[in-house]
């Protein structure tokens, strides 16, 4: 695949007014085309996530994307004070230590999702540290989605394991 960009009509040198030049027209200047379709190519997709070598590598892919929540998930507030919830932590290490990808997130922003997982000692389970979306461009409304769980903080369980939720997720949903 190769990646062209139209012509701007103008060079970067030329002695004419600097107009703002858009992001496709800046990047295409900064980079030459040819360098661009040597570096940009679609790569044809293994049948399986075991044959993209993920295994030799000694990653392994579970299939089960986890996201936690920080407020009244991971921390309870009772005024100024954060109590972490002692069955949610313990259902984060056990997803961690079955291979679930997890993913802290907050409506305050990643750099809080990280500070609170540093809190409850458990920053090191976490994939990355994120904002929860406020826009999502999707072709599907996130209700309409066929394999996806919510769990409460109430149902945490370190006894459920990564097997149990993809047991779950098997299982038909009403749309």
């Amino acid at each position: 695949m190769s990646v062209s960009f139209p012509a701007t009509g103008a060079s970067a040198t030329s002695p004419q007014a600097e107009v703002p030049k858009s992001e496709p027209e800046q990047f295409a200047s900064e980079h030459p085309a040819s360098a661009i379709s040597a570096q940009v190519s679609a790569p044809s997709l293994p049948d399986t996530c075991a044959d993209s070598g993920l295994a030799a590598s000694g990653l392994t892919v579970t299939g089960l994307a986890v996201y936690v929540d920080v407020d009244e998930t991971l921390l309870r507030h009772y005024g100024t004070r954060q109590i972490p919830i002692p069955s949610v932590i313990q259902q984060v290490k056990a997803l961690h230590k079955q291979g679930a990808e997890l993913y802290c997130w907050s409506s305050m922003g990643a750099a809080y999702a990280r500070q609170c997982a540093e809190t409850c000692g458990i920053a090191h389970c976490f994939q990355a540290f994120l904002p929860k979306p406020q826009v999502i461009v999707d072709d599907q409304q996130p209700k309409a989605w066929r394999k996806i769980l919510h769990v409460h903080p109430s149902q945490c369980s370190s006894q459920t394991t990564v097997q149990e939720y993809r047991e779950e997720l098997k299982k038909p949903r009403p749309l």
